[in-house]
């Protein structure tokens, strides 16, 4: 319980962290190259997955909302002594959990998400396309520790 625990806050922590930097940098800061291969910039999504709903943001809001209830459902899930779930797909869990948190939060406080990295010179189409923040890569990496902690710790 501990890691995940541990794992939430620092998503928490740094993601706060990070967008209140960005959001409050004027006006003409940002988009900046990083590395020379990562752009940071400052996007407001008032829609989910690539903006999608954007045109109606309650129902972002609750779908966004319904889906950290399930991801710290599925947390709590992990953390009980019977699944078998090793440390690993515990901080994985409480990644998604802690991601999920970030953007719920944000999104039902401010009415939008603020992402800032465009990998626009990635080989991976799909990531040239998207602008996310940190939660969204918590969320993801988590989701993919959670779910082969399961298989592999015989849980499923």
């Amino acid at each position: 319980m501990l890691a995940a625990i541990l794992s939430a806050g620092t998503i928490l922590a740094a993601e706060a962290a990070v967008r209140t930097r960005i959001n409050r940098a004027p006006q003409g800061t940002y988009p900046r190259m990083l590395a020379g291969r990562v752009r940071i910039c400052r996007a407001y999504n008032r829609g989910l997955v690539g903006s999608r709903l954007s045109d109606r943001p309650a129902l972002a809001a609750a779908l966004q909302s319904s889906s950290a209830l399930v991801a710290i459902g599925v947390c709590a899930l992990a953390q009980l002594p019977g699944t078998g779930m090793p440390v690993w797909g515990r901080v994985g869990a409480g990644l998604v959990v802690g991601g999920a948190l970030a953007n719920t939060g944000e999104r039902l406080i401010k009415g939008h998400v603020t992402d800032y990295v465009h990998l626009e010179k990635s080989p991976v189409p799909l990531l040239r396309r998207r602008i996310w923040n940190l939660a969204d890569a918590a969320i993801f990496n988590g989701s993919v520790l959670t779910a082969a902690g399961f298989v592999l710790g015989g849980a499923l």
